[in-house]
């Protein structure tokens, strides 16, 4: 199952801090994660009040290990480090 997850930030967030955070949270919940492979995070190139700022991909071995990935320690703490400067947050799945 392929997971994505779109964010979007307030105006004046630190788009380089917040891009270099998710990166490192992915990279280490590949490494903590057996059933989690293929982080890759990707930063808009486009400025423009419908697109997201940051898109995060990460492949689960199936959807059974969505909710074990979204409750793991290192994913809840990003979130909450990044929850005041998120203005939308959007996740879609697909086998």
């Amino acid at each position: 199952m392929t997971h994505y997850v779109l964010l979007k930030f307030k105006p004046g967030t630190d788009l380089d801090a917040v891009e270099a955070r998710v990166q490192k949270t992915y990279n280490e919940l590949d490494q903590a994660l057996d059933f989690l492979t293929n982080p890759i995070v990707y930063r808009c190139c486009v400025e423009r009040d419908s697109n997201a700022d940051i898109m995060a991909t990460v492949q689960l071995d199936s959807e059974e290990h969505l909710q074990d990935y979204l409750a793991h320690p290192l994913h809840v703490q990003m979130a909450q480090d990044l929850k005041d400067a998120l203005a939308g947050r959007t996740s879609f799945d697909h086998n």
